[in-house]
């Protein structure tokens, strides 16, 4: 594999690893909220993130690399999903989604530096181009919800 495919293979799993915590992350705060809207859109953005995760292993393996499997204990991602758990214990609403809205924003920088990749084939870069927008608006999305919990 030449150092262009390897560069954009460890972008790619950049992106699967940014997914892989999101999801858990959601899944985790779908655990915890009281309210059963909230614990739905959690469960509906765990799945998505899932989902993401598998449109873009094809790109990976089209590549000749290698899917990571697994979360990123160390990275910067991870690290913006943790806070989560504090937010979680106090069972507070708009904690809980303005960690998961910390969680996406850190998403989004992710995305930008990889769909930045000009090597990546136009599929791929179309693909994150969705992802990306999808991320924006469920970030605009969340935003306005922890506005609402904010002030009940």
């Amino acid at each position: 594999m030449d150092s262009t495919n390897k560069d954009q293979v460890k972008g790619l799993n950049k992106l699967i690893t940014t997914l892989y915590d999101g999801e858990n992350g959601y899944k985790e705060a779908a655990e915890e909220v009281d309210s059963v809207s909230l614990a739905t859109k959690f469960r509906e953005l765990s799945q998505q993130r899932y989902n993401f995760g598998h449109e873009i292993k094809p790109f990976i393996t089209r590549l000749g690399g290698e899917v990571d499997k697994g979360g990123s204990a160390g990275a910067a991602l991870h690290r913006a999903w943790i806070d989560i758990k504090s937010a979680l214990s106090t069972q507070d609403e708009a904690a809980v989604l303005k960690e998961c809205i910390r969680g996406d924003e850190s998403a989004i920088e992710t995305y930008r530096e990889v769909s930045a990749d000009t090597a990546l084939s136009a599929d791929a870069r179309q693909t994150l181009q969705r992802h990306l927008q999808t991320f924006e608006r469920t970030v605009a999305e969340l935003k306005q919800l922890a506005r609402t919990y904010e002030n009940a």
